[in-house]
């Protein structure tokens, strides 16, 4: 094998010297200054650096070092007569340099000390190879593993509606806790991954008691608390989770030791499983359940506040309180507030026709969920609607007014949103008039909701998610949940379930962007809706629209169809785009 050297020195007859000696053996380069030896190493593969010690501007030592992140595997070797001996020791300690030679140098020894230099060099890169190879197969491992247990985890969730997104939401809070209390990175994995799977126990409980509408019996209860340790069995069979399953076994001990299933407490109990702890209780006393309706955020702070030092850790409870962030989202939420954008009051000389503003209403994602609200507000669950033209029915014509009176166009920044919405609403609705999995009306609201919470994030936080947006999908819900609490699928559930609409076109919106966890045929409607609405051209909705063929059974749909939509979604949009014209003219 041909090895390329590396030779620098300030003096040419050294380096002329020294290129006779080795060239016939091996590529040789030559540098004569520091600076010229570094551009090289940019450019070439060099297995060996040989340097003199002794030159202007930067010296050898100097050298030797600045080439460590550029190429850390080579092998260096120094030249030196009368060197730094400090700097020299400091270096070879450092692993910078492997040998120093002494000037003037005998040729065959230093012909022997290259030989085993470049020995040494197979070596290191050799055993760099493997750890890397090691790396990469215990992460894919370990990746592996969490997606089989994960998998679980959808699936349990998917048995019961009420319980779907729990899992998820847990992992968002207890991640923004761990951060507000200034966790290191590697501890807010750990919070995470744990709280993601903190209920992976529940797979070996009775469906009939996780299903049960009314409060479980003493004997049902005991049974229902095994989960924890039947839990942290599952995942201490997964290396390196051991912290995880420690974690998982101990989520539901109280502070006060009069927990599960050991009795743990105060600090004796894991920091994970303390931090789980809050956020699983607030989730559980806000989402809706057979044998409770949800609370607010106000009565379940009051609830963690009462209980704080008893059931819960007070410095955790402190730390749940001080997310200003998710107070104000629950309470925008709570208040019908979803859009800061800047509104205009027409005059009532100028209010437009009935017909034209419902028409208007239906093209406007924020003034839709309005009026749906308005409308669903004091209906009975049976009597809500999810068709906007029906909801503006029945507010009548003063209603629709009174909502409507602000007719608005978003800012700049948020016109692709608005028009994205457009586009997969359209797609929604045609998808649904061929899937008949939902009807049309219901998959247009569908389509034209499914970013609310997107909109309202970024009326409430224009600074941070400003900085979030151009992250990729996965990572984008990660850092939301860490800055927010919530991620905006989360809060696009929350907005659809306070404007009264039914749970299963709430839950389509928080899970369709994640293909994998994808369950029942009205989210997978909404995910293909989405990808069709993103795609410019028909080959890149193909690309966008990975789906397998059981799916396409599912919606009663083949690629033709898609195909289909998206050029008539293409031509809705330009027919919407005049009427929103001619409207805000």
């Amino acid at each position: 094998m041909s090895y390329k050297i590396l030779i620098v020195d300030d003096e040419p007859a050294n380096l002329r010297l020294l290129e006779r000696l080795f060239r016939r053996d091996y590529q040789v380069i030559t540098a004569a200054s520091g600076r010229e030896a570094l551009e090289l190493l940019g450019q070439h593969d060099v297995a060996l650096l040989i340097t003199d010690q002794r030159m202007p501007g930067m010296t050898g030592i100097e050298l030797l070092k600045s080439t460590v992140p550029l190429r850390p595997h080579m092998v260096r070797m120094i030249l030196t007569g009368y060197t730094d001996v400090s700097a020299l020791v400091e270096a070879i300690n450092c692993e910078h340099v492997y040998k120093y030679v002494t000037k003037p140098w005998n040729n065959d020894d230093l012909r022997l000390t290259v030989e085993r230099a470049l020995e040494h060099y197979e070596t290191v890169k050799s055993r760099n190879v493997l750890e890397q190879a090691n790396q990469r197969l215990s992460l894919r491992l370990q990746e592996m593993a969490c997606g089989v247990v994960r998998a679980i985890a959808d699936a349990l969730e998917a048995k019961d509606e009420y319980v779907y997104g729990h899992a998820r939401r847990v992992s968002s809070y207890a991640t923004a806790i761990g951060r507000r209390m200034r966790l290191d990175v590697n501890r807010l994995e750990e919070i995470s991954r744990a709280a993601l799977l903190h209920d992976i126990g529940k797979i070996g409980t009775p469906e009939s008691l996780l299903l049960k509408p009314s409060t479980p019996s003493d004997e049902e209860r005991a049974v229902m608390q095994l989960h924890s340790e039947r839990g942290a069995r599952i995942i201490s069979g997964v290396p390196e989770m051991a912290e995880i399953a420690n974690a998982i076994q101990f989520h539901h001990e109280h502070f006060d030791g009069t927990g599960y299933p050991t009795g743990l407490q105060g600090e004796g109990i894991p920091l994970t499983s303390r931090i789980i702890r809050v956020a699983d209780a607030y989730d559980a006393m806000t989402s809706p359940r057979p044998s409770h309706r949800a609370c607010d955020h106000d009565a379940a702070i009051a609830q963690l506040k009462l209980k704080s030092g008893k059931e819960f850790d007070p410095k955790v409870v402190d730390a749940f309180c001080g997310l200003a962030a998710l107070a104000e989202i629950r309470q925008s939420i709570a208040e019908g507030f979803w859009s800061s954008r800047p509104a205009t009051t027409l005059p009532a000389e100028n209010r437009m026709p009935l017909d034209d503003l419902v028409n208007e209403i239906k093209l406007d994602p924020i003034m839709a969920a309005r009026v749906l609200r308005q409308a669903n507000l004091n209906a009975v669950a049976e009597a809500r609607t999810a068709d906007i033209e029906t909801a503006c029915d029945r507010l009548g014509e003063e209603g629709v007014r009174a909502v409507g009176q602000h007719i608005t166009r978003d800012r700049d920044d948020v016109d692709e949103l608005w028009q994205h919405s457009l586009r997969c609403a359209s797609a929604a609705k045609q998808l649904a008039a061929r899937s008949h999995v939902i009807a049309p009306a219901e998959a247009y609201t569908l389509g034209l909701l499914h970013n609310i919470g997107e909109f309202l994030l970024r009326a409430l936080f224009p600074e941070g998610m400003e900085n979030i947006l151009w992250l990729t999908d996965s990572l984008r819900t990660d850092r939301e949940g860490a800055a927010f609490g919530v991620d905006h699928y989360q809060v696009g559930q929350w907005v659809l379930e306070s404007c009264g609409l039914p749970n299963y076109l709430a839950t389509a919106v928080q899970g369709y962007h994640d293909a994998a966890r994808i369950h029942d045929p009205t989210t997978l409607l909404l995910h293909v809706a989405d990808a069709i609405a993103r795609a410019t051209e028909p080959g890149e909705m193909a690309a966008q629209v990975a789906l397998s063929a059981n799916s396409l059974v599912m919606l009663r749909l083949t690629r033709g169809d898609l195909v289909e939509i998206h050029e008539q979604v293409a031509a809705a949009m330009a027919d919407s785009y005049i009427v929103c014209v001619k409207a805000t003219a």
